[in-house]
Parts: structure tokens; sequence; C-alpha cells
């Protein structure tokens, strides 16, 4: 395996530093393949050099990833990659678009239904911006399919301070992802999301392939910026058998 040199600069953000260098083995060492499954990751000490961080950070990244069934860890033997799930899995602490983690797990999909038009005057969304960015926003919906079957529907707002329609319509074609763009332009910075369970009406059968009656989950994500400036209303309804999330609750400090 080529040396890879030391990371630490990249990583060092606002996330506890076991959790860096968690995303940072995952990116860089299995969902880019670079580590197939069934070999073996570096040896910890190797990890250290790596990212510059110590046994007991880098010990405890590995336990988060093996508690999430990306690695095996065997006393003597090292850390084992295991074969990814056929799901889309999004681990909810990251930033990241569902087109990125289909094309990190090796999937792809396809936007289909693409619709990208003002905001009409009457829908809710627009009370969740400030009156002087409801003046001019865009509404871009579309379905995601994958295999053929649609998966799951993407509704975005996004006001015209921050992207033009036009400039939504031009990167949105090489991209597939409103957050790729904002992310890519260095605009977005975290987002507050609520994900609950609903069920399939008329209207989400128009979108998503799946049954009246049958279960999906909404995402409500608030994109901000860093100076907490919301820049892009989200809303997604996704099937469970196609995406999978995970996240990790840790025990308050006082």
């Amino acid at each position: 395996m080529a040396a890879r040199g030391t990371n630490a600069a990249r990583i060092r953000q606002r996330m506890p530093l076991q959790t860096e260098i968690r995303n940072a083995i995952l990116d860089d060492l299995i969902l880019s393949g670079e580590i197939s499954a069934g070999a073996k990751l570096p040896s910890e000490a190797e990890l250290c050099e790596t990212y510059a961080a110590s046994r007991v950070t880098v010990r405890s990244a590995l336990q988060s990833l093996a508690e999430q069934g990306f690695i095996q860890t065997r006393r003597g033997s090292g850390s084992i990659v295991l074969p990814r799930a056929k799901t889309i899995a999004s681990h909810l602490t990251r930033l990241v678009s569902f087109d990125s983690y289909a094309e990190q797990a090796g999937e792809a999909f396809d936007t289909v239904d693409l619709v990208i038009e003002d905001c009409p005057d009457d829908d809710p969304a627009r009370e969740s911006f400030a009156s002087d960015q409801q003046e001019h926003l865009t509404r871009l919906s579309r379905s995601k399919a994958r295999g053929g079957q649609r998966v799951a529907w993407i509704i975005d707002y996004v006001p015209a301070q921050v992207l033009t329609r036009d400039e939504l319509s031009e990167e949105f074609g090489r991209t597939g992802s409103v957050l790729d763009i904002l992310i890519g332009r260095d605009l977005a910075q975290f987002a507050d999301s609520t994900l609950e369970p609903v069920i399939i009406d008329e209207q989400l059968a128009g979108h998503i392939d799946a049954a009246i009656g049958s279960p999906t989950l909404q995402m409500s994500e608030m994109t901000c910026s860093r100076a907490g400036t919301l820049i892009d209303r989200s809303e997604s309804w996704l099937l469970p058998g196609a995406f999978e999330f995970s996240f990790r609750r840790n025990r308050d400090s006082f």
C-alpha cells in the first residue's frame, strides 16, 4: 500500500478527535476501496503515525467502526474490513449528501422528474426564510432512483442571495445535489435535522415507487452558513429499505 503521509491538518475540526479520525479512516481506507473487504487495515501504530494521534484515540475510532459494522477487530490479528451492506449508509453527524454516500458505497443515484421553479407564493416553506430571502426563492424537486426504482423524493428551497435559479440549474446538472453545490462553494457549515416516520400518501406515491400506506422516513434539514444564516431548506422522503442511518449517543459531561 502506498504511503499516505500525515493527514493531521485536515481532520482537526470541531468534532471529538476520535470521531474525526474515525471518519478519516472510513473515507480514506474503507469507502474509497483502498482496503478491500476481507483485507486488514493498517496496524494501530501505523494509523497513529498517519493521523498524528495517540493509540487510545485510534483504538476508540476503530471501536466505533466495529460497532457500526465496517470492520471486525480480532485480538492479535488486527482489524478486518467487512463487506458493505446494499443499503446506503448515512452517518447523521456528518454533513454529506445522499449522492456522496451512494458513491462511496459503490452505488449511484439517477435524478428523475427534476423540476426547478420559482417557489409558489402559497408554499408554507417560505415562512422558514427571512422576509428579504422570500422575494426570490427557488424550489428544486426531484426523485432519486437506484436500479430503476425511485427510492427518494427531495425538495430544496434556496434563496437567490445564496444561489440564483440559473446557477442552481447549471451546477445541479454536474453534481445532482444541492448540498454538494453548497459544500463545494464553502457555503454550508451545519444543518439542523429531524427524522421521523411517515406513511406514503397519494402524493408521495407519485414520486416514490412504493404502495400507498407503506412506511417512509422524512428528513427535514435547515442548512446554515458559518454565520448561522439559513441557506437551504430541504425535505426528503426516503424508503427505509434503501437507506440506513446511524449515529453515536454519548453521555453528557458535567
